[in-house]
């Protein structure tokens, strides 16, 4: 019964087998706390704390994980599902988010296949590519220096799925240049250029990138122009671009970041040559490959590789060749 008591919800975030029927604690409760608050209800009690554990895993609950990026529909979906009043919409809202998290696991299931199929051939290859979030220096911890203006510290991830490659973390800061398209798209162009040689013959060799929505850096037109360049360059003959569903872009990379953000707190950063240091000695087995992308790498690519097709929008789909 006390248990119970706590207040819970259902997770709207997952259609996992299991996680369905599985409703969730506050992320601020443990199993601990939760057993001193009963002895607390009930100082008589001589239950012991491995009686209540056994009791709680027969619930089918678990703890809620705190979340700072969450799916801006699942919640909306949610909080409509929540304020319903009828049967009618209370149906009519599962449904769209069911819709919605089909097509979240049908991009997760496609770059499985993909990288299963990149296992199996050798002329195929797939990517994954994401932004780490800004890296500041000096990241010193007296007051003084929330006062003054840090220098940020950009970091691409290339993430070539189905082989025993470590990522490649293009870095660079803001007193080079932005992030953006651009600055993406030559990324790419210096990884391509140093990974490939260009085709010879009628060879063929075929790309897949995946990546999240982001319309500043993935998402646009200057990508593209970048794959009709490697394509007339002839370092592939097929490029495809594949989109996770937004709020469910959970990619490969954010592993990679897990890994540097727990190394970045127990670091010392005082410049960007110690945040390439901080990359390259993340991990002892399999170090990320670093490349220090300078100021000459960032190219201004040629708008005349790929013609933009009157009406062509950011969220239209047409075949260009």
């Amino acid at each position: 019964e006390h248990i119970q008591s706590f207040p819970r919800q259902p997770n709207h975030y997952s259609r996992m087998k299991g996680d369905v029927e599985r409703e969730y604690l506050s992320p601020d409760l443990n199993l601990l706390r939760m057993y001193r608050l009963y002895k607390e209800n009930n100082p008589s009690s001589t239950a012991k704390f491995w009686l209540y554990r056994d009791i709680f895993k027969q619930q089918n609950l678990s703890f809620g994980q705190p979340r700072s990026d969450t799916c801006a529909k699942c919640d909306a979906l949610f909080s409509k599902l929540t304020a319903a009043t009828t049967d009618g919409e209370r149906l009519k809202i599962a449904t769209e988010s069911e819709l919605h998290h089909r097509k979240a696991e049908k991009a997760y299931t496609q770059l499985q296949a993909d990288t299963e199929w990149a296992k199996a051939n050798k002329d195929c290859h797939v990517i994954c590519i994401d932004m780490q979030g800004v890296v500041y220096t000096p990241n010193l911890t007296h007051s003084n220096v929330y006062y003054q203006r840090q220098l940020a510290n950009y970091n691409l991830c290339i993430q070539e799925m189905g082989t025993d490659n470590p990522p490649t973390m293009c870095l660079w800061h803001e007193g080079i240049t932005h992030r953006g398209s651009i600055e993406v798209a030559s990324c790419l162009l210096k990884w391509v250029e140093t990974s490939f040689a260009p085709l010879v013959h009628a060879k063929e060799r075929k790309l897949i990138i995946y990546s999240d929505r982001c319309c500043g850096q993935n998402n646009n037109w200057r990508v593209l122009n970048l794959m009709a360049l490697l394509v007339s360059r002839r370092y592939f003959s097929q490029i495809e671009q594949k989109f996770m569903v937004s709020g469910h872009s959970f990619l490969p990379c954010d592993r990679s970041f897990a890994t540097l953000e727990k190394r970045r707190k127990v670091s010392t950063l005082y410049t960007p040559s110690n945040v390439a240091e901080m990359i390259r000695g993340a991990r002892q087995q399999h170090p990320f490959k670093v490349i220090e992308v300078a100021c000459a790498d960032f190219r201004q690519l040629p708008d005349s590789t790929l013609k933009r097709p009157p009406g062509l929008l950011i969220t239209s789909m047409m075949w260009l060749k």
